[in-house]
């Protein structure tokens, strides 16, 4: 069985998807405690490692595929008050993480790499830091493809859109990854039908789906919901959480899923790309 490694392996979300696809997860270092708890219960075969700046060759097995969706903090827009030309980029001490990829990668040399980050990574300081990426990986040895995937075409009910690149050591990533075999609309819709009207506690803003990120809750009125003579209902549900004890807010749990969630790669799009790789693995 191929085997991949897991670089900022947050909680597993390319693990899940390339073991979907046929792999088995040798290893994964990621320096959150609370993401680390939760890959320990998922991944009980996988060897769990801290720091990326401590790994390589001595601590880490040979692998088929590495996969990392290193620091996106200071490539992001999200949150930003500064422009593409004044971000760090690949300079920043977040971001800058990825020369730790491009060590770790020599050291390795597995036959493929994946590596995953927001769009603005094609935009940020001019798009010099993404002619960096492309020069790295090939000073490496490793050529392949780059292509921008949306989640809601792998029937996810949301809209996240990631760059992913692709690139074996001395070859080419099949050609399926940069054009697929069929068009996009031959997708199942990940909406499927809806039923009208829906609950109030239905509605996307009152998820872990709401807006851009899966990591935001809508606290204000962006999605305003009104349904006829439901007004009691407000009522009982602050009785409810009075009575039962019910969080009316969010704790340090909730708030560390949250991100968690929301910085995770899609496991569906993982797993599309683990499924072109393993037939030629």
């Amino acid at each position: 069985m191929p085997t991949i490694g897991s670089l900022f392996a947050g909680i597993g979300g390319f693990d899940v998807g390339f073991e979907s696809a046929g792999y088995r997860t040798a290893w994964q270092v990621e320096l959150n405690p609370f993401n680390r708890a939760v890959l320990a219960d998922r991944f009980p075969h996988a060897h769990q490692f801290e720091d990326v700046r401590d790994c390589g060759a001595h601590n880490l097995s040979p692998v088929d595929v590495i996969t990392g969706g290193f620091p996106c903090q200071d490539i992001s827009l999200a949150g930003a008050r500064y422009s593409n030309r004044e971000k760090r980029g690949l300079r920043g001490e977040r971001s800058g993480l990825f020369w730790e990829v491009i060590r770790i990668l020599k050291e390795i040399q597995p036959r493929w790499v994946v590596l995953e980050n927001v769009v603005n990574l094609l935009a940020v300081n001019d798009s010099e830091d993404f002619e960096t990426v492309i020069r790295a990986l090939a000073d490496c040895g490793y050529v392949g493809f780059w292509r921008v995937l949306n989640a809601q075409y792998f029937g996810v009910p949301q809209q996240r859109r990631r760059i992913f690149l692709v690139a074996g050591l001395g070859r080419m990533p099949p050609m399926e990854f940069l054009a697929d075999a069929a068009p996009v609309d031959a997708v199942p819709p990940a909406s499927g039908s809806i039923q009208w009207p829906l609950q109030a506690d239905a509605w996307a803003s009152h998820t872990l789906l709401a807006n851009k990120a899966g990591s935001q809750i809508t606290m204000g009125c962006t999605t305003f919901v009104a349904e006829p003579n439901r007004w009691d209902q407000m009522v009982e549900r602050q009785r409810a959480s009075e009575t039962d004890g019910l969080c009316l807010g969010l704790d340090a749990a909730n708030l560390a899923e949250a991100f968690s969630a929301g910085n995770a790669v899609v496991p569906q799009v993982a797993e599309w790309i683990g499924r072109q790789l393993i037939q030629q693995t």
